[in-house]
This record gives C-alpha cells, sequence and structure tokens, in this order.
C-alpha cells in the first residue's frame, strides 16, 4: 500500500487488480450485465481511496 500511495505503479496495479474482482461485482446490474460506466466510476473511486488512506492510522496502533 505504501508503495502505491508513493507513486510505484507496479504497485498500484497489483492492488488494483486484487480488488479488481470485487469492483467488477458490484458493477453487475440486476439484469446480470456488466455497467461499463460503473466499473469506471469505481474503478476511479478506488484509486482516489488508496490515495487518500492514511495508512500511519492504522499501523501506530
Amino acid at each position: 500500500m505504501k508503495k502505491a500511495q508513493s507513486g510505484d505503479e507496479s504497485a498500484m496495479t497489483e492492488l488494483f487488480e486484487s480488488f479488481k474482482p470485487l469492483l467488477i461485482k458490484h458493477s453487475i446490474d440486476s439484469s446480470k450485465k456488466m455497467n461499463n460506466d460503473c466499473y469506471q466510476e469505481l474503478s476511479l473511486q478506488f484509486l482516489l481511496a488508496v490515495q487518500a488512506f492514511d495508512l500511519n492510522k492504522y499501523l501506530d496502533k
């Protein structure tokens, strides 16, 4: 996570790929079709959340 936050592209890719199945799962609508707009938005929000997450807050405990 620290590497992804510091701009390591391969670390971010690895982190994103590990969450990709969950993003896809939540991008499928009630008719079992993939909603690409939803997937793109979830992907963007995931990347923003990784950048905003305060890892030190949870490691100091």
